[in-house]
């Protein structure tokens, strides 16, 4: 996972980018900037879907001239950030003695294909969401949710 995070003196705030183990485009989160329309359709168009090179380097050459001030950043989750999120408060022990066998990658990716996993849900409505336990047991993160 490569976090970097855009700060500009031309916005305030800072932007968010998150890529995969595969260097696909996980995460853009804007939420704490203060950009206006024009810059954020700047960005849409401006980052890659795919990082070739995970460099900050390669992403200011994305961005041309413009002002941009780029870190990069290691992405970690903790559990309680997990935990508070799968919004199921059962098996919280079991739970954390799973999570700290976890690589920070699977970590990561336990956290943001919950969503994945909740969508399936919603659209199968019969079907109940797992104990947090068995989602991380059983690895729910690795499975493909689009079927």
């Amino acid at each position: 996972m490569k976090r970097f995070i855009i700060t500009s003196s031309t916005f305030t705030g800072e932007i968010n980018i998150l890529y995969g183990i595969d260097m696909r485009l996980q995460f853009f989160d804007l939420m704490k900037c203060d950009l206006t329309e024009e810059q954020i359709n700047y960005f849409k168009n401006k980052l890659p879907a795919v990082l070739p090179e995970a460099t900050v380097e390669y992403l200011q050459t994305q961005f041309g001239k413009s002002k941009l001030d780029i870190i990069e950043q290691g992405y970690k989750v903790s559990f309680e950030q997990w935990f508070n999120r799968y919004n199921v408060k059962r098996n919280k022990a079991r739970c954390l003695k799973l999570w700290v066998k976890l690589s920070e990658a699977d970590q990561v990716n336990a956290f943001f294909k919950l969503g994945l996993y909740e969508r399936h849900l919603m659209v199968n409505n019969w079907k109940t969401k797992a104990e947090p336990d068995t989602y991380l047991r059983n690895r729910y993160w690795d499975n493909d949710w689009s079927k």
